[in-house]
């Protein structure tokens, strides 16, 4: 996990960047608990499931100060599952997700935090809104006050070179720029969560804020 750690600071101090703007997510999905303490020992806080029902069944088995992110894509009946222990959702990737997280926060008496998620690689086996829907997404979000978006993610092509993986990273970040002029006003877009285990490095150099990383990770705690 420290070499993961040192890889991200090499990567933000390369760009110019502070390390210390770079959160690392580590991915706990489809780990047994034993790995999730352990990286929990080694000092790791922020753990992300993609299953609404692994997270149920993980979370009250860990400590209280563990950070909870959802990464993965939220079926409609399930977003009743949800509770305020999650920190922040990364998949909020259509309209009608955010129609229904904006009733269940109403039922809750309670503001999701989440990111917009957008297909950037314009890839079919994504999910995510395509980049002509967001400026019209962002312009509804003041209709849904228990929604508070934060920022955005995307998910690069499977086995994308390095060049293209910084090209859709890359275009997120300047994307996000002009859409942030175009937001309503009390709409910031400060998180990019972007990159996984093959390309966090890239995605740190082109302005990541988050980082998911799963495999990397767990191959180090072997």
């Amino acid at each position: 996990m420290e070499k993961v750690r040192r890889k991200i600071s090499a990567a933000a101090l390369q760009a110019g960047r502070d390390p210390a703007a770079i959160r690392m997510l580590m991915v706990s999905k489809t780990q047994p608990l034993v790995r999730i303490e352990e990286a929990y020992q080694e000092g790791q806080r922020l753990f992300a499931e993609n299953r609404i029902q692994e997270w149920r069944a993980k979370a009250p088995q860990l400590p209280e100060d563990c950070e909870w992110h959802f990464i993965g894509r939220i079926q409609l009946n399930k977003v009743k599952y949800l509770d305020r222990s999650m920190a922040l959702i990364h998949s909020l990737d259509r309209f009608e997700l955010l129609r229904e997280l904006e009733r269940q926060g109403r039922q809750q008496d309670y503001t999701w935090t989440a990111l917009i998620q957008v297909n950037i690689a314009d890839d079919s086996a994504k999910a995510g809104l395509a980049t002509q829907e967001v400026k019209d997404f962002l312009e509804i979000l003041p209709d849904y006050p228990h929604v508070r978006v934060t920022g955005l993610m995307t998910i690069g092509r499977w086995g994308a070179s390095e060049k293209d993986a910084r090209q859709v990273f890359r275009e997120l970040r300047l994307r996000r720029e002009a859409w942030q002029k175009q937001a309503p006003p009390g709409i910031f877009l400060r998180e990019l969560s972007m990159g996984m285990s093959a390309d966090y490095e890239i995605a740190v150099k082109e302005g990541a804020s988050i980082v998911r990383i799963g495999r990397e990770i767990f191959e180090g705690l072997d």
